[in-house]
């Protein structure tokens, strides 16, 4: 059309160039949808020739398959493995209700018998071991690992029996009386997962942590990293043998548990905010203790509660059922307030212990180290609520394992997600939500188009920047 110097003559020729273009549209005879000459009558006229057949989560899939990628996880080459993970970001559900979102969302089409075989061949084919050498790959690139962190959780069933693997136990999810499996988690600082490991659901706790650590340090090569887990994980023997194998760790302490003397020592920390204060605990071990004012509220307000409810119990003596923080029993049939535990109760209101091998660290920077334990029980939530992992609907140990995998994968991509674009997983899903790839056919001749709905958000616009997805900037 012609070369523009400014931006009035560009605007100018763009407007010649439109109406050139329009012009020559009308004497080749094709019409346009959304030619202003018509009236909204001849317009709907037009519009009734074609058909809206179906709508997509394209865009969705092509975000969550960005991150999919590049964290490594194609190498498996496998795309039903790839269609399972992003379903269970996206929708997560049953196998049976994936198959459905898969091909009614996402054009992807399988049998229920071909995702199964899928599960079988991820588990026969070490799909986990996969995973958790990509996302620590991906983990230690550019940096080390020097902390990590380790927890435990429980995945029950919507069952009352058990077999060898599914067994009941102490579950964190108050249901004692139906089977569970044991799940630990291994992160980062960040809360990036590097393992995922599975065990019978009676199995104790305790004692899982030292064989998964020793693993990592196995297939991985780690060194130089601290441990850091809560007072759960605590033993004499646990804490010797991770001494044994040169390993540095921060565990949470009971302070109820600690010796007369210590003990005494230990609530003696003023009462300050952000007070901290070091102990030796013998055999180059010490614990350091912290006072939180609103962790002293949380403990005052708790202890209050109990003791409200021990008093409840004692006025109605036929609803003892379980044990209470502040009853004791005075013999086989009546029971009292536990003042002594009430008043000890209330002289450590607000204290935290943290008990450690690493001398090199300030009692600040202990501190710090143990609050990010949080990055765990994040991950752990966000399998259990965003991710669904329980309850668990599977029997057979393979299907179970290679659920967990889809699990983990789906873990390592939300938490990369969340880290790069700054946002929750929830909003991040709302967002894409906004997109709809429309496919249109022309009722006449059968021919199809399909289209992106206009995106008018400007975060869904960054969320496809960052995936590189062009079509949609």
């Amino acid at each position: 059309m012609g070369t523009a110097r400014n931006e009035l003559e560009l605007k100018q020729l763009t407007g010649l160039a439109r109406n050139f273009i329009e012009k020559e549209r009308i004497k080749s005879g094709k019409l346009s949808l959304f030619d202003n000459r018509y009236s909204q009558s001849e317009m709907a006229q037009i519009f009734s020739q074609f058909c809206i057949l179906k709508v997509w989560d394209s865009a969705t899939f092509d975000f969550f398959d960005h991150f999919y990628r590049f964290l490594g996880f194609d190498s498996l080459k496998n795309d039903c493995f790839r269609d399972l993970v992003i379903a269970r970001i996206i929708s997560p559900t049953s196998k049976a209700k994936t198959r459905d979102f898969l091909e009614s969302k996402l054009n992807k089409r399988y049998s229920l018998s071909s995702l199964y075989r899928c599960m079988e061949k991820s588990y026969r084919l070490g799909y986990q071991n996969v995973l958790e050498d990509k996302v620590m790959a991906f983990a230690q690139s550019g940096s080390t690992i020097s902390v990590l962190f380790f927890d435990v959780t429980t995945l029950y069933y919507e069952s009352f029996d058990g077999d060898d693997f599914r067994k009941c136990g102490f579950s964190k999810d108050n249901k004692a009386n139906q089977p569970q499996l044991i799940v630990t988690l291994t992160v980062t600082a960040t809360g990036f997962p590097l393992q995922l490991r599975v065990f019978p659901g009676n199995k104790f706790e305790g004692h899982l942590m030292l064989p998964c650590i020793k693993t990592m340090i196995k297939d991985h090569r780690l060194k130089d990293f601290v441990v850091v887990a809560d007072s759960a994980m605590v033993s004499k023997a646990n804490m010797e043998e991770l001494e044994e194998n040169n390993l540095s760790y921060i565990v949470g302490a009971r302070l109820g548990n600690l010796p007369r003397s210590l003990w005494e020592q230990v609530v003696s920390v003023p009462k300050i905010d952000g007070a901290l204060k070091r102990f030796s605990f013998g055999n180059d071990r010490f614990l350091v203790v912290s006072y939180n004012r609103k962790r002293a509220n949380k403990d005052r307000s708790d202890r209050e509660k109990q003791i409200k409810r021990a008093a409840f119990v004692l006025r109605n003596p036929a609803v003892v059922g379980r044990r209470y923080k502040f009853l004791q029993k005075t013999n086989k049939e009546k029971w009292e307030l536990n003042r002594t535990g009430i008043q000890k109760a209330e002289r450590v209101e607000g204290l935290k212990g943290y008990l450690t091998n690493v001398a090199g660290l300030t009692d600040k920077e202990i501190v710090e180290k143990y609050g990010s334990l949080w990055q765990v029980e994040k991950s752990f939530r966000i399998s259990k609520s965003d991710l669904k992992a329980r309850p668990i609907f599977h029997t057979v140990r393979e299907k179970i394992e290679a659920h967990l995998a889809i699990v983990f994968a789906g873990l390592a991509i939300v938490r990369l997600v969340e880290k790069t674009t700054n946002k929750s997983i929830q909003r991040a899903l709302w967002l894409l939500d906004q997109i709809k790839e429309v496919v249109i056919e022309d009722t006449v001749n059968k021919e199809q188009i399909s289209k992106y709905s206009e995106i008018q958000n400007q975060e869904t616009k960054d969320l496809l920047e960052m995936a590189k997805l062009d079509w949609g900037t």
